[in-house]
C-alpha cells in the first residue's frame, strides 16, 4: 500500500532528475539571445549599465556585435519621441532576477566577466528555469492526483514530459516563457481547486498574484483567469453562489486586488515615463499580432510546418477527453472548455501562427494541465474497456510517444527544420535519421535573419516583367527630354516616386516571391545631402513590414548615366490582402534623374 502511494512521486522524482542532468549538459554560450535577450533586458540595463528606464542602447548595439546574439535589435521598441525602450513587459526579468544575482557574485568572485552575458550568467538562467520546471511538475502532479489514481497521475505525468512538445520547453528552450507560464498555471489552477475546497484567503491571494505575473510575462495569457471564474459553475444559480462568495470574502478580495495593482506598478510607472500613458503596448512589430477575424486554426492544428497534431499527436486524446470530462464532472468543464477553446483561438489568431523556432505549437503548453484532466478522463473510459480496445490504445499512444520523441530528436539535429518545414520535406525525412542534399531543396525559401537577400537559385523561378517605363509616353507630364531621349527627373519638391503598390494576393497566391527593381540613374554635379534609395515593403493596415531600403550610391562621374538594382524577397505574408509597396524614396533636396524603369517578379516554379 506504501508502494502505492509512493508511485506518483517516485515518477515526479525520476522524471525531474532525467530533466535536469540533460539541461544542466547542454548549456550554451548563447542562451541569452533572441527572445530571451528581450526578456532578459532589463537586468543588466539596470543593474550593470545603470540605466534602467532604456535610455540609450550604445552598450546593446555593442554586445551583439561580438557575441551575435540575434539578427537585429527587436526586442527593442521605440516612443514617439523616437526613444529606446522596453518591447517585452517585465515579467520574465523578475524571474530572472534572483538568478542573475547569484551569477553577478559567481562572476565577481570566480573572475568572469560581470557583464550580464560571461558564462555564469548563462548557467545560473539555465538553473532557475530547472527551478521553476521542477516547481511547475510539483503542482501538475498536486492537481493530477485531485483527480486520480496514483498509477493514472504517473502516467499522465510522462505522457504530458515526454509525450508532447513540452520535452522542448522543459530542456532546450527553458528559459522561454513557455516554461514559466506553465508553472504560474499549475499555480493558479492548485490555488482554484483549494480556494473552492475550503475558500481560504491566502489562496485567493495566491489566484491574483499568479493571474498578475502570467498576463507581466505575456499579456493574452490573462485568460488563464477564466479557471478561477468559471470553476464549479454549472448554472446561473452557481455563478450567484460563487459571487456571494467573493462577498463574503471581500476582505481578502480587496487585499488581492492590492496586491496585484502593486505588482503591475513598476510596469505602468515605465511606460507613464516612456509614453505618458499607464497602459502602453511597446509590441510595436507591425508583422505580428492578433487579426481576430483570419485565424488559423487549421494550420496550427495541421500544418507540416508546426502542426500541434501532427508533431504532438497524443494531444489527440485530450481533445476527445474533453467529451469525458463533461460526462464525469460538469463543475469544471466549463472552466476548462472556455479556457482552453479561448486560448487556442488567441494563439491561432496570431499572424505568425507557426511562432518562431520552435517544436510544435510551443503557446498550447500552457493548456496542458487542463488539457492533463482531460486525458485523465479518456483514460479512465479506456481502462474500462475490453482488452482489445485497451490493447489497441496502448499500440497508438505507444507510436505516438514514440513518433513526438523521434521527431524532437529530428528537430535538434536540424533534419526537421525550426521554420522551413513543407510537406514534400516532412514526408522526405519521415522516420529518417539524416537529409539528403535533394531532400533539402524541398524546404521552404531561406529567409537570413540579418535582412541579406542574396537570390542565388533563379533557375528554379520563372520570370515576369511587372513594370516597364522608359518615360517616352506624352501623357507622363513633367519629364525632360534630351536629343528625344525621355527620362523622369526627380525635382527638389519631390519626395516619394511610387513604382508599385498592389494586394500582395495579386503577385502569387504562394508563400513568396522575388522581386527585382531596377533603373538607370544620373546625378548632377552639385548633388549633395542624403542618397535616394529604393524602398521595398509589405504594409498591413498602417504598418510597414519586411522592410528594405537599398541606398543609391553617388558615382564618381556626375552627369552620368549607370544601371542599379535593388533585390527583395518578400517576408513571411501575414495576409494576402496585405499590400505590397515598391517607390523610389528621394530623402535629400537635391534633383536627380531616371530613366529605363523595369519592376521583374520571380515566381517559384
Amino acid at each position: 500500500m506504501h508502494k502505492i502511494k509512493t508511485l506518483s512521486l517516485i515518477t515526479l522524482l525520476t522524471i525531474c532528475s532525467i530533466l535536469s542532468i540533460y539541461r544542466i549538459n547542454i548549456v550554451r554560450k548563447d542562451e541569452i539571445s533572441w527572445d530571451v535577450l528581450g526578456y532578459y533586458l532589463y537586468l543588466p540595463a539596470t543593474f550593470i549599465h545603470h540605466d534602467p528606464m532604456l535610455k540609450d542602447i550604445s552598450w546593446l548595439k555593442k554586445v551583439n556585435e561580438e557575441k551575435h546574439l540575434a539578427g537585429t535589435l527587436y526586442m527593442v521598441s521605440e516612443n514617439k519621441q523616437r526613444e529606446p525602450m522596453y518591447f517585452f513587459l517585465m515579467g520574465m526579468a523578475v524571474f530572472y532576477l534572483p538568478f542573475f544575482f547569484l551569477a553577478n557574485i559567481y562572476a565577481y568572485i570566480c573572475g568572469f566577466a560581470v557583464d550580464g552575458f560571461s558564462l555564469p550568467y548563462q548557467y545560473f538562467l539555465v538553473i532557475g528555469g530547472i527551478i521553476y520546471t521542477i516547481i511547475g511538475l510539483v503542482f501538475l502532479r498536486k492537481i493530477l492526483l485531485r483527480f486520480f489514481s496514483e498509477g493514472l497521475s504517473s502516467l499522465l505525468m510522462i505522457i504530458i514530459v515526454f509525450g508532447t512538445n513540452y520535452i522542448n520547453q522543459l530542456t532546450i528552450d527553458n528559459l522561454a516563457t513557455v516554461n514559466v507560464i506553465f508553472m504560474l498555471t499549475t499555480i493558479i489552477l492548485w490555488n482554484t481547486i483549494k480556494w473552492h475546497e475550503n475558500y481560504k484567503g491566502k489562496h485567493l491571494i495566491a489566484i491574483g498574484m499568479g493571474i498578475t505575473m502570467i498576463t507581466l510575462v505575456k499579456p493574452t495569457e490573462v485568460f488563464v483567469s477564466l479557471l478561477p471564474l468559471l470553476w464549479g459553475v454549472t448554472s446561473i444559480q452557481t455563478i450567484k453562489q460563487k459571487w456571494q462568495r467573493l462577498i463574503t470574502d471581500r476582505k481578502y478580495l480587496l487585499i488581492t486586488i492590492g496586491i496585484c495593482l502593486l505588482m503591475v506598478m513598476p510596469q505602468m510607472l515605465y511606460w507613464h515615463h516612456k509614453t505618458g500613458m499607464f497602459i502602453y503596448d511597446s509590441y510595436k512589430n507591425p508583422g505580428v499580432g492578433l487579426d481576430y477575424f483570419s485565424p488559423h486554426i487549421m494550420n496550427v492544428l495541421f500544418s507540416y510546418r508546426k502542426g500541434w497534431l501532427l508533431y504532438t499527436p497524443i494531444m489527440l486524446f485530450s481533445l476527445i477527453g474533453f467529451y469525458f470530462l463533461y460526462k464525469r464532472n460538469k463543475s469544471i468543464f466549463y472552466a476548462s472548455a472556455c479556457y482552453f477553446f479561448v486560448s487556442f483561438y488567441i494563439i491561432a489568431s496570431w499572424t505568425e501562427w507557426w511562432y518562431g523556432a520552435s517544436y510544435s505549437v510551443r503557446p498550447l503548453i500552457a493548456s496542458y494541465p487542463i488539457l492533463a484532466i482531460c486525458m485523465g478522463y479518456f483514460l479512465q473510459y479506456i481502462n474500462k474497456s475490453n482488452l482489445i480496445i485497451k490493447s489497441a490504445f496502448a499500440l497508438v499512444a505507444s507510436f505516438f510517444i514514440f513518433l513526438n520523441q523521434f521527431q524532437w530528436w529530428q528537430y535538434k539535429n536540424y533534419i526537421l527544420d525550426p521554420y522551413r518545414t513543407t510537406k514534400e520535406y516532412y514526408w522526405a525525412t519521415f522516420l529518417k535519421t539524416n537529409a539528403t542534399e535533394q531532400d533539402k531543396e524541398l524546404l521552404m525559401v531561406y529567409r537570413d535573419f540579418s535582412g541579406k537577400m542574396e537570390f542565388k537559385d533563379k533557375y528554379r523561378y520563372q520570370k515576369t516583367l511587372l513594370i516597364s517605363e522608359n518615360f517616352d509616353e506624352e501623357e507622363n507630364k513633367g519629364n525632360q527630354s534630351e536629343n528625344n531621349n525621355y527620362f523622369h527627373r526627380m525635382n527638389e519638391e519631390d519626395e516619394y516616386y511610387s513604382i508599385l503598390e498592389t494586394p500582395y494576393g495579386e503577385l502569387t497566391q504562394k508563400d513568396h516571391v522575388w522581386i527585382k527593381a531596377s533603373m538607370d540613374v544620373r546625378f548632377p554635379e552639385n548633388f549633395e545631402g542624403q542618397m535616394p534609395c529604393i524602398v521595398n515593403s509589405m504594409e498591413r493596415k498602417i504598418w510597414a513590414y519586411g522592410y528594405s531600403a537599398t541606398d543609391i550610391k553617388l558615382d564618381s562621374i556626375p552627369n552620368h548615366w549607370r544601371h542599379v538594382e535593388a533585390i527583395y524577397l518578400t517576408p513571411e505574408i501575414r495576409s494576402h490582402k496585405d499590400i505590397f509597396k515598391c517607390y523610389i524614396w528621394k530623402r535629400g533636396k537635391s534633383s536627380f534623374d531616371i530613366d529605363n524603369l523595369k519592376l521583374e517578379i520571380y515566381k517559384r516554379k
